[in-house]
């Protein structure tokens, strides 16, 4: 089975969440979470001449049908539920450094029950044993303590802050980890 078969029937469980590939029908889902009035501020879409509509539907498109070679997109599934809560995905995934950018976005009323937390654990897991990645990003912006917990507790550490390009102020914050 190659890496791609693997990645595509990719189901990982912990204690409170399980990790799989989406299905067609959770499209709909996808969306709304993605324009979701308190995640949206928090995911940096670059639709550039697209429409942001037609920019929403081609991201829904390569989150599920997995299009996009460079990037991992899994659903977050409350553990034995069928309902989408969230996504961890591995982004900008270059094989040959073996590194990516991590991401993940969960419904604001699964917040603060430390399922975020757990699916990106999975998610890390995954990727070092499983994938063979040996660096994780991950990004979020200056004031998104709840992310940046998630990180934290999942052993990234702030390498450097950088100024948000077109912001007054705000900043990104880049945290790492290296597979030992």
């Amino acid at each position: 089975m190659s890496t791609f078969d693997t990645v595509l029937s990719m189901v990982r469980q912990g204690e409170k969440v399980e990790l799989r590939t989406m299905p067609s029908t959770d499209a709909g889902v996808l969306s709304t979470l993605l324009m979701h009035p308190e995640v949206k501020p928090h995911i940096l879409l670059r639709h550039g001449d697209s429409s942001p509509h037609t920019y929403l539907e081609k991201l829904v498109t390569r989150m599920l049908y997995a299009f996009d070679p460079c990037a991992l997109h899994a659903g977050i599934y409350v553990r034995g539920r069928h309902e989408l809560i969230g996504t961890a995905s591995l982004q900008n995934w270059n094989r040959y450094e073996n590194k990516a950018v991590l991401g993940y976005m969960l419904n604001p009323l699964w917040w603060g029950q430390g399922l975020a937390t757990e699916a990106v654990g999975l998610l890390l897991d995954y990727a070092f044993q499983e994938l063979g990645v040996m660096k994780i990003e991950g990004r979020c912006r200056g004031d998104n303590l709840r992310s940046e917990r998630v990180m934290i507790k999942n052993g990234l550490t702030l390498e450097r802050i950088l100024p948000m390009p077109g912001s007054s102020g705000d900043v990104m914050k880049v945290f790492t980890l290296l597979h030992k």
